[in-house]
């Protein structure tokens, strides 16, 4: 299986917002991960310890620092998928689940949108999921409207399977 292609998505959303001037999806993505809270590496650093254990991928402990995007290299969770002028993909995959990021511009609307898309491989990992989903979704809104926030649109999620 790769990150790239996911079979089938048993959970989707997406958040966009304004955004302040033009920018390719290389530029967007790399705000928002370098804005990243303190708080969200803390969290992230308390979920690893719960479910490292049990197969879980850990997270990299790079938040909030300059972003080089590179296929390959790893920011918290996300493992850089693909770089183009328009998309930006990133994803994991452990035991008991498969995700991806995507990180989208569309110049015309001056918007730019993050996308989360996530394959249960099993029922531990569904089950993780319906643990973290509300804190995902506090958490996602914030960190993609983090630099723009003074033009920051979230939209509802597109899609829940």
């Amino acid at each position: 299986m790769t990150i790239s292609h996911l079979g089938r998505i048993d959970y989707a959303d997406k958040y966009s917002v304004l955004l302040p001037e033009p920018m390719d999806a290389p530029r967007f993505c790399s705000l928002i991960l370098e804005s990243a809270p303190r708080w969200l590496d803390l969290a992230l650093s308390m979920r690893d310890r719960v479910t490292g254990p049990f197969g879980f991928s850990t997270q990299e402990r790079n938040y909030g620092r300059p972003v080089h995007l590179e296929v390959g290299r790893k920011f918290g969770p996300l493992v850089v998928q693909s770089v183009s002028p328009d998309l930006v993909v990133c994803g994991n995959a452990d035991a008991h689940l498969v995700f991806r990021s995507l990180f989208q511009v569309d110049a015309a609307r001056q918007c730019g949108s993050f996308t989360t898309e996530v394959q249960f491989s099993d029922r531990i990992g569904r089950a993780y999921f319906a643990l973290v989903k509300p804190f995902h979704k506090r958490i996602i809104p914030a960190l993609a409207s983090a630099p723009f926030r003074s033009r920051a649109r979230a939209e509802s999620p597109e899609s829940e399977r």
